[in-house]
């Protein structure tokens, strides 16, 4: 054995590194290697491409900039814009590495404030693609047109015409490197970040317009906006806007801006935004001060924050990566004060919460006469009849054939037919339960003394279950079941959120909804599942759409998973509504039938038991 020697030669095995007996030379990497190794780190996937040739329009001053795609970018990336272009010779300086019109000495690096700046997209794009160029400064002149081959690492110039501006095209993304094509997304998935992309870059810049065509349809079309307000409403959608509160706040040189949701939350920070000197960015400081601000409010979700932070330029770093998505911030902690106090202010302290108080509590005197019995309008008596459904809400078997815990039928009619027979059905005997039930706790969860000990049983999560075998059962058998609507309901979304219900179309209409786009980014549902209310369809797509947004992949099966776990998430019957004896022997029936009793769709548990002998332990009977 050699300790000291030159390496030794060893046996290798796929995966691993072959160690050679020969000393490689040091070597300089040729220009085309020395492009690709860049492109990693700044061309991830298409979205980074349309997010760097994004800044360079917005940097050009373009006040329209139009985006193509074809087959979500992986195919075809097109960008036109109106901005200044350029002359022939600039153009052939731009595909070269670290040309730049941005700085010029070192101490311009502290001062930037363009999008763009260290001269290596372009070049990096260049090598991974057939990339074409074709600018024009309009100097009376013709146009230049550049395009570069991959394969060959040939450059052909030539005049052509086009107005003043500049177009880059970017056809078949990583084709001379299959490693890096074939770790791309589904098309679905990277048109998905595109939009949300080109969205992102729209609202500091109210004043221009973006547009985004793909496959041949527009899918964007944001005009310019008037104000700020109005673009934010045009890329979250008309919801938000009777919720949007501006945020204000200034601290020494930092200045913060921006709108927040006061009383909308959504299920994920799919809409939250941070700008640092109108550069979008993803900075923890950011995101930590957002979350604690809107953490001191006792509400579930997240708001939806967009942030504009005005800084002295030399006191952030901007070069920190090379795709310029992380800045560094020299004092952290005044920037995450700034932004906490001014997000916790646009969301109005306690005022966010009045709408929990009753209105007979608001408008009662105050304090009360300590004579005076209390009124009994604050806190009227309730008692629950086990044996008989609350006459406030619908119960779950009804005579009507609607039941919302039924085996599934194949269709309406089948619903209608079968009512009677469902309903003459005896009920579950609760002896093959091997327990009796004798409750509910909270008019949250069923409790059943068991032979063994106590079962608590979680109503929602339990018929969440049961409805989501039931909608995967009517969509392996191609039988959705829907309920016709009198007047079609219209679903108003955002940008991205459009993108995304465009995406999952078939996959609505397979569990019963009849959905289709009505006009721009509003969508007109016409028949939905019979368990869904009316009232809950805005909640239900806005899960759809939380929990597809970050999602890597497409596959038809995970994307029809996400929608039934959706729609038997907003469907189930909720906590703290009381349910009658027979209600609950048959839902814990038909839960202990399903295909997985113990957890919901979404992982969480649905029942828990608590031994009897751990019960007399605790009354020390043990």
């Amino acid at each position: 054995m050699c300790l000291f020697g030159s390496p030794l030669t060893t046996a290798s095995t796929p995966g691993s590194i072959v160690h050679n007996s020969q000393v490689p030379r040091i070597a300089v990497l040729p220009s085309e290697l020395v492009n690709q190794i860049a492109a990693g780190e700044v061309v991830e996937r298409p979205a980074s491409v349309v997010k760097e040739l994004i800044e360079n329009s917005i940097d050009a001053g373009a006040t329209v900039i139009d985006v193509r795609l074809e087959n979500g970018g992986r195919k075809l990336i097109e960008i036109r814009d109106n901005g200044c272009g350029m002359s022939g010779d600039d153009a052939e300086l731009a595909i070269l590495r670290h040309a730049t019109s941005k700085i010029r000495a070192f101490d311009d690096l502290s001062r930037v404030r363009t999008l763009g700046f260290r001269g290596e997209a372009l070049p990096s794009i260049a090598s991974v693609s057939r990339f074409s160029l074709t600018t024009a400064d309009g100097s009376g002149g013709p146009a230049t047109e550049i395009s570069c081959d991959p394969l060959t690492g040939a450059r052909t110039v030539r005049p052509a015409a086009r107005d003043r501006g500049t177009t880059i095209s970017v056809a078949e993304l990583f084709e001379n490197v299959p490693a890096r094509r074939k770790f791309l997304r589904s098309a679905d998935a990277e048109f998905r970040a595109i939009v949300s992309v080109i969205s992102s870059y729209a609202l500091p810049l109210h004043d221009r317009a973006f547009r985004l065509e793909h496959n041949g349809r527009i899918v964007i079309d944001l005009a310019p906006a008037s104000d700020p307000r109005e673009r934010v409403i045009q890329v979250l959608g008309s919801e938000s806007d009777a919720h949007l509160e501006p945020i204000e706040g200034t601290m020494e040189s930092v200045r913060v801006g921006g709108f927040v949701t006061r009383g909308l939350r959504f299920g994920s920070r799919r809409n939250q935004f941070f700008f640092v000197n109108g550069r979008l960015v993803k900075d923890r400081v950011l995101t930590h001060a957002a979350n604690r601000a809107a953490d001191a409010f006792d509400f579930e979700g997240h708001p939806a924050v967009v942030l504009f932070l005005e800084v002295d330029p030399e006191m952030v770093d901007v070069n920190v990566h090379p795709a310029k998505t992380e800045v560094r911030f020299r004092d952290s902690g005044s920037i995450h004060v700034a932004v906490e106090r001014s997000l916790k202010r646009a969301l109005g302290g306690a005022e966010e919460g009045s709408e929990l108080l009753s209105h007979p509590l608001r408008d009662a005197p105050f304090p009360f006469d300590a004579g005076a019995p209390l009124p009994d309008a604050l806190f009227p008596p309730r008692i629950y009849d086990l044996s008989a459904p609350s006459l406030e809400h619908s119960p779950l078997f009804t005579g009507s054939g609607n039941a919302l815990v039924q085996p599934p039928l194949e269709r309406q009619i089948a619903v209608q037919a079968d009512a009677r027979a469902t309903l003459a059905a005896p009920l579950p005997d609760l002896g093959e339960l091997k327990g009796r039930i004798i409750g509910q706790y909270r008019m949250s969860y069923i409790l059943l003394d068991m032979p063994g000990g106590l079962r608590l049983v979680d109503q929602h999560v339990a018929h969440e279950r049961v409805l989501y075998d039931r909608y995967w059962s009517r969509i392996s058998a191609g039988r959705p079941v829907a309920q016709q609507l009198l007047t079609p309901m219209l679903y108003e979304a955002g940008a991205t959120e459009s993108a995304v219900l465009e995406s999952h179309l078939d996959e609505l209409r397979a569990v019963g909804f009849d959905i289709e786009r009505f006009s721009g980014k509003t969508f007109a549902v016409a028949a939905l599942p019979p368990e869904l209310v009316r009232h809950d369809l805005d909640a239900f797509l806005r899960k759809v759409i939380d929990s597809s947004i970050e999602e890597k992949g497409s596959h038809v099966t995970r994307v029809r998973e996400r929608i039934c776990a959706a729609l038997a998430c907003q469907a189930a019957i909720k906590v703290h509504r009381p349910l009658g004896g027979d209600e609950m022997a048959r839902l814990v029936a038909e839960l202990l039938d399903s295909s997985n009793p113990f957890a919901c769709p979404h992982g969480r548990p649905i029942i828990v038991d608590i031994r009897h002998v751990d019960v007399e332990r605790h009354f020390h009977r043990r």
